[in-house]
């Protein structure tokens, strides 16, 4: 009886029409997203989600301020998508950790929500309102990773 229940329940949420589906490479972002977001065309906009209460994000703000800061703003763009619940507790962990790159505080969780995420850091490559690389959780050297990246997203999109 056990193993029907399971079974039973398995099938329920493969099938079921409202499972979330994780934004992934390929995928075009919608256009109220894309407004948010404010994404300037034919750049690459390297969308960073971060939260206080994430450890790894913590560690790799330091090389995403380093990274934005060495931008020449000719071929990719940061943005960062604080995802704090509380303004005040959000705009106080980007303060402490003196973010230079826009942030866009999604509070009320639409923007994660829509991207949905399977972890935390969560880092989305974006040309022309479509994902062309991902990367989720969290990277050691993560400038060196991103520079990297973008060298092999140089292509056509």
């Amino acid at each position: 009886m056990k193993n029907i229940i399971i079974i039973t329940l398995t099938l329920i949420t493969l099938i079921n029409p409202l499972t979330v589906h994780a934004i992934e490479i390929g995928d075009t972002i919608s256009p109220e997203i894309a407004a948010k977001l404010n994404l300037t065309p034919n750049k690459v906009a390297v969308v960073d989600f971060f939260a206080s209460w994430c450890a790894s994000c913590s560690k790799e703000i330091p090389d995403l301020n380093q990274f934005h800061e060495q931008q020449d703003n000719q071929n990719a763009e940061m943005i960062g998508i604080g995802v704090d619940e509380e303004l005040s507790i959000g705009i106080a962990y980007q303060q402490k950790l003196s973010i230079a790159f826009p942030v866009h505080n999604d509070t009320n969780q639409q923007i994660i929500e829509y991207f949905n995420p399977l972890g935390m850091p969560a880092l989305y490559y974006i040309k022309n309102n479509k994902v062309i690389g991902k990367r989720i959780g969290a990277v050691d050297q993560i400038k060196q990773v991103i520079k990297q990246d973008l060298k092999s997203l140089a292509g056509p999109q």
